[in-house]
């Protein structure tokens, strides 16, 4: 009897565990603050620079409408960060060329959308959401 209600225990456990949604961080490649606005407006504009998950997800000055509904309507736990507000959360994205979108499942983050995959998607949400459910697919989770 103690070995059904001990298997039984695990496996409530174990279902449990994988039925715990992850945590998805969008991490801009540019800080949040004035000076850091700033500085990636002066790369932007004069430099040719750019980071490709703002080009996703903002038009000249603000956030798109449709990034906005989509981001919304994502049920996993997600945080959209620039670099400071990153460093404030204890990220530690140092191992990830940015833009990335990283996955915590617990157990260390992973990469889930590269700077690279990002740019295939051009300035398009819908195209990035294709890309971002694809991946998390091939990483073995859902997202309603």
């Amino acid at each position: 009897m103690r070995r059904i209600v001990l298997l039984f225990l695990l496996s409530t456990l174990s279902l449990s565990a994988q039925e715990t949604s992850p945590k998805i961080y969008f991490i801009y490649n540019a800080s949040g603050t004035l000076a850091g606005e700033l500085n990636y407006l002066y790369g932007k504009y004069f430099l040719d620079e750019h980071c490709e998950l703002c080009d996703i997800t903002h038009s000249t000055v603000s956030a798109k409408p449709e990034w906005k509904e989509w981001i919304g309507a994502l049920k996993c736990e997600n945080y959209v960060l620039h670099t400071n507000e990153a460093k404030a959360m204890n990220i530690d994205y140092r191992g990830f060329v940015l833009p990335v979108v990283l996955l915590d499942r617990g157990n260390g983050l992973e990469e889930l959308v590269s700077k690279n995959e990002m740019a295939e998607c051009g300035k398009g949400v819908e195209a990035f959401g294709v890309l971002f459910y694809r991946k998390l697919d091939q990483f073995g989770l859902s997202c309603p």
